[in-house]
């Protein structure tokens, strides 16, 4: 029996559920996923595996109207992904019309010359998925569409199994026990903001970035995280610390929460907040937060 295996980008605007989506394909959480527009800011490649393929999924920023340097690096990191894979998922909210940036979206994967599959999202919240996938249908000439739930995981065994069959044959890229080639300090950080998006609101969620400073195994086997969450004002820095420390508190017990299910051991959480102003605008420090231009 032929192997085959591959890659495939998730591409689409922001809050269409390409996060929910790779976890819901994956069967666990390897990419934080919220209600907040921009919540995925870096590429993250999930992998899954079957007896004869390997099914490398890439989910992607997503694709705006960039306003600050971040955004822009956020941007090309979805174009420069959307290159060089095997087929690319179109994701859209089926239950909203197309956007501006939906047309971004389709334009990027007819610029990428691969076979490229819409997927029509948060079809269980909408009746007569065909006819309000059909505006999406005229952006792009798309191979093939698919109705499915992320959030319900339904309609995903069929995407699943034509995915595995439409790969190219050849060797898998990853080793059989490995889920996603994401750093785990990345991880650790990313789970920490994703608990800052759920618990503010307003400006502060785009101003956000965490750094894992130490993580290390104690002697008595519980893992000790320290890690610095940057905002640009100060008063960011009082929303996120809150009246006598209650609001740090309660994003440091729900992210301890989704380490120890991830860890499967208990964590110890050290949170500092700090200022470092109009850091979204400087390339020293966006590159320090590990943004890199992948151009």
């Amino acid at each position: 029996m032929s192997y085959h295996s591959g890659f495939v980008a998730l591409v689409g605007r922001p809050n269409v559920g390409k996060s929910t989506l790779l976890n819901a394909v994956l069967g666990r959480k390897i990419a934080i996923a919220t209600p907040k527009p921009q919540t995925t800011r870096i590429s993250i490649r999930g992998i899954l595996h079957s007896a004869s393929a390997q099914l490398v999924l890439v989910d992607t920023p997503g694709v705006h109207r960039a306003t600050s340097k971040l955004g822009h690096h956020m941007v090309r990191s979805a174009k420069t992904e959307a290159r060089g894979v095997d087929a690319l998922w179109h994701i859209v909210d089926v239950s909203r019309p197309p956007r501006e940036e939906d047309q971004w979206a389709a334009d990027m994967c007819r610029a990428a010359s691969a076979p490229t599959w819409l997927i029509a999202n948060k079809a269980d919240l909408v009746g007569r998925v065909q006819e309000r996938i059909r505006p999406y249908q005229e952006l792009a000439p798309y191979q093939a569409w698919y109705e499915v739930s992320a959030l319900k995981e339904k309609g995903l065994e069929r995407l699943i199994g034509d995915a595995l069959q439409a790969l190219p044959e050849g060797d898998p890229y990853f080793p059989e026990d490995m889920v996603t080639d994401q750093p785990e300090d990345t991880y650790v950080g990313e789970t920490i903001r994703e608990q800052i998006l759920m618990a503010v609101q307003d400006e502060v969620p785009h101003s956000v970035a965490v750094v894992v400073e130490e993580r290390t195994r104690r002697s008595n086997d519980k893992i000790y995280v320290r890690a610095t969450i940057y905002v640009e004002r100060e008063s960011q820095k009082a929303i996120i610390i809150g009246a006598k420390g209650k609001m740090l508190r309660k994003i440091g017990e729900q992210a301890r929460v989704e380490l120890e299910t991830y860890y499967e051991r208990s964590v110890y959480l050290d949170l500092w907040v700090k200022v470092r102003r109009h850091w979204r605008e400087q390339e020293e420090w966006l590159k320090r937060l590990g943004f890199q231009d992948p151009e």
